[in-house]
């Protein structure tokens, strides 16, 4: 296993359950310590509708040059940024999207009733809320698009509900000083929330109890292909290069994973992007939201 993030560790763990001999090779000195580190934590299923769809286009073009911007698309030569991207346009038909939200809310179901089943087995603490996720708008124009968007996923079988203000803020109290920004918001409550961090952290010492091991400080250098499969993985240390061998490999090195299959002949329409995490202490009288918030105003 290539990768001790939130997706690395859980695969060892299910590998294990499931009789294998599993290794997890990780740079970091600690699991989760990268991409899974400071992540935003929502169990978000009824964010199923993509980024790539029609509506997305104009709000690229009204972003582009903001530094502010929720997704910001920085320009540069490189032949992998402009692959994705044009994958990304091509994604962006009607039809295309509808096929999209399908899978990707068959695939986020069941992964939340897989989370589910596993917090309940190991009783795994990391800081979870089942208090649903609240989506707040502060333009009209984007209220009226995910009012659309609301109605087509509660055809795949979601609850997300559309929800005017005075609803907003009964769901969640502390927006009461944004009262004159909101104009709308759908909820859906049966969406979480969850320090991935503290849940992989908790996850990997289950997996060590089930026999995994875990190797730390490990820098996978690149993957050795031989006769259309893979011979062995070159990984650097402390105590220097060594060569790994296993019957198979899972790669789950996040962004880093196009780079070690490109020698295999496999392309992966990965592209990072960035985000970015704040914690705040509380001035005295200063109340925090208690329900999970999204605003892609911000």
């Amino acid at each position: 296993m290539l990768g001790a993030g939130v997706v690395g560790t859980t695969s060892a763990w299910y590998l294990a359950q499931a009789g294998h001999e599993v290794t997890v090779i990780d740079r970091q000195p600690i699991v989760a310590n990268e991409t899974s580190f400071a992540n935003g934590g929502q169990i978000s299923v009824s964010h199923a509708e993509p980024w790539a769809n029609p509506h997305v286009l104009p709000r690229v073009l009204k972003w582009l040059g903001r530094e502010d911007a929720p997704l910001l698309w920085r320009w540069r030569a490189d032949p992998a940024q402009l692959a994705w991207g044009l994958r990304f346009l091509r994604e962006c038909t009607p039809h295309r999207t509808r096929q999209n939200i399908g899978a990707i809310v068959a695939l986020a179901t069941y992964s939340r009733q897989q989370l589910r089943a596993l917090r309940t087995e190991l009783g795994l603490q990391y800081d979870h809320l089942e208090r649903g996720i609240l989506h707040i708008y502060t333009d009209e124009q984007e209220f009226s698009a995910a009012i659309e968007a609301a109605r087509i996923l509660r055809e795949f079988g979601l609850d997300r509900n559309t929800v005017d203000v005075e609803k907003c803020l009964e769901i969640e109290p502390a927006l009461h000083g944004a009262k004159a920004l909101l104009v709308g918001g759908d909820y859906t409550r049966s969406d979480e929330s969850g320090d991935a961090h503290q849940f992989t952290r908790a996850l990997a010492e289950q997996a060590m109890r089930a026999g995994v091991v875990f190797r730390h400080n490990l820098t996978v250098d690149r993957i050795t292909p031989s006769g259309g499969k893979v011979a062995d993985v070159l990984v650097k240390g402390e105590s220097g290069p060594e060569r790994l061998t296993a019957d198979a490999y899972v790669l789950a090195l996040g962004s880093y994973s196009p780079l070690l299959a490109k020698p295999l002949g496999i392309s992966l329409p990965v592209y990072p992007a960035k985000g970015y995490s704040a914690t705040l202490t509380l001035a005295d009288g200063s109340v925090a939201p208690t329900v999970s918030l999204t605003d892609d105003a911000c």
